[in-house]
């Protein structure tokens, strides 16, 4: 789907870009362009992750890629009809609004998707797909607009969001709901969003790296034309030269998320991005700048895929949507920064002080934010620790029996453990049905109109029925000692099952039985 997408978004962008040529709209079009396409995913990235965290992932990314693909087929005919600037811009600004809950909803799923252990891969994997088709993509629409249209440029588009609601349909663990309720009366709280550790730090560091990322924007082309005597085209070549970083690093970007010293690769992937950044405003050779963005290309996955998996491990799974929802928006924001600032630089000390100025702020970044990602990395490597045997004891339980090690993963990595004091009402007879509870610790009674029907013990689950059944909850259980459960939201729960090939036998076996007391 990235690759689709990414293709997609490249033949786009020329295609609007030779529109707006034809239309011959000026440079304050042209900015009007730029600020449609940043604008809404930078305004809109919280609230697009807010409503990612409160619908089913799958059904929402396949309806926000038919609602572009319908917006590119109508961006197709205006453009066809003759129609002047401002109502394809108006599409073009409804595709990019559509596309806002989209990445905090895609990057908030690959935690179900490649649980625990494979996010490093997974992550890497897409970080290198978006940088290489970032330049692959401008080259097929810049092809396709030559050698046809620029109507068949924008159908292309809208044929690729097909093809990709098609490709994101078929991943079922997209399929969680997000935020589950608590409405069963009993006990703890979830998470709030804004209670990630590291976000703050995590959040400004994107800010610095996206802010040179937009800069690119503008100072690529000076250093292509006027620097290396490659002429505007040569931006092309530059955009190669870190795509191909890119795909070299990908292999050792998951070693990089993996790695116990997360906060040195977070400091040393600005400090990397920064220096070749410097260099290119002294190269004279076209050679040595390609290395040098080479380089950066490499750094920039580094950097999102060590930035991406530290949240993912850390952020309540109930809120992820949220809380990359905010990085997009600082991304973007940041991007769109970079980008207005960078004339700005260059007109007030030429090309090669703006890249040098660029890559500064990026080196104090990484001084400055060097104690508190050491703090950071202590809470991850706290969190891995966690979600490791919680993990192994949770496939120990017949309750989960045939279930993958991803699925197992996942389900650990939301596992909040409760207290309970003697007298303590876990769940209630007639209550929504939320969450399933594993006893870990302590002896509880299950009750049903005041009669007792059943007795847990360490390892006994329950709350399996309500979930199953999408029934209220047909008993009440109370701690009958001080205790310790393990509470796994519902929906995470019955994902798991899904992963399965069949139901475990022992998990009917002792619903049937509580049925049967009842």
């Amino acid at each position: 789907m990235e690759v689709v997408s990414g293709l997609g978004d490249g033949v786009f962008w020329v295609g609007f870009v030779a529109l707006l040529f034809r239309l011959d709209v000026g440079a304050v079009g042209f900015g009007v362009a730029v600020a449609v396409r940043l604008g809404p995913r930078a305004l809109l990235g919280v609230p697009g992750g807010a409503i990612a965290d409160r619908l089913d992932r799958r059904r929402l990314l396949v309806a926000l890629d038919l609602g572009r693909s319908a917006c590119m087929v109508v961006l197709a005919v205006l453009a066809d009809d003759g129609a002047g600037a401002v109502l394809p811009t108006m599409v073009v600004l409804l595709a990019y609004v559509l596309a806002a809950p989209y990445r905090p909803a895609l990057t908030a799923g690959l935690a179900a998707i490649a649980g625990e252990s494979g996010l490093s891969t997974a992550n890497a994997r897409i970080s290198t797909v978006r940088q290489v088709m970032t330049f692959v993509g401008p080259l097929v629409g810049a092809a396709i607009v030559q050698w046809s249209t620029i109507e068949v440029a924008f159908v292309v588009n809208a044929a690729t969001f097909a093809v990709s609601a098609i490709l994101v349909g078929s991943v079922r663990a997209l399929s969680a709901p997000s935020r589950a309720r608590r409405s069963d009366g009993g006990l703890g709280d979830r998470r709030s969003p804004w209670a990630t550790p590291g976000l703050l730090v995590v959040g400004s560091l994107v800010a610095v790296m996206y802010g040179i990322r937009g800069s690119e924007l503008v100072l690529y082309a000076l250093v292509a034309d006027e620097r290396l005597g490659l002429g505007s085209a040569g931006i092309g070549v530059l955009a190669g030269a870190v795509g191909f970083g890119a795909l070299a690093a990908m292999p050792l970007a998951p070693r990089l998320a993996d790695s116990p010293r997360t906060d040195l690769m977070l400091g040393a992937s600005l400090v990397f991005t920064a220096v070749p950044f410097a260099l290119l405003g002294v190269v004279r050779s076209p050679l040595v700048a390609c290395l040098a963005l080479a380089v950066v290309g490499a750094c920039v996955v580094a950097f999102e895929v060590v930035s991406v998996v530290l949240l993912l491990r850390l952020a309540d799974h109930s809120s992820l949507g949220l809380v990359f929802g905010l990085i997009g928006s600082i991304s973007n924001g940041g991007k769109l920064l970079g980008a207005v600032l960078a004339p700005v630089l260059v007109a007030w000390v030429g090309v090669p002080g703006a890249l040098l100025a660029c890559a500064a702020g990026a080196g104090v970044a990484a001084v400055v934010s060097a104690g508190p990602l050491q703090r950071l990395r202590r809470v991850s490597a706290v969190e891995q620790a966690r979600v490791r045997p919680v993990a192994a004891a949770l496939g120990g339980l017949p309750l989960f029996e045939g279930a993958s090690s991803a699925a197992l993963q996942r389900l650990a990595s939301v596992v909040q453990e409760v207290s309970c004091a003697v007298g303590d009402v876990v769940i209630r007879q007639g209550a929504i049905a939320d969450d399933l509870f594993v006893v870990r610790e302590g002896d509880f009674i299950a009750t049903v109109d005041g009669r007792l029907v059943n007795e847990l013990h360490r390892d006994d689950w329950f709350g399996e029925i309500g979930l199953l059944q999408r029934r209220p909850r047909t008993a009440t259980v109370t701690a009958h000692t001080a205790g310790t459960l393990w509470r796994l939201p519902g929906q995470a729960f019955l994902d798991a099952l899904d992963d399965v090939a069949a139901t475990p036998a022992s998990l009917l076996d002792e619903m049937n039985r509580r049925l049967q007391r009842l």
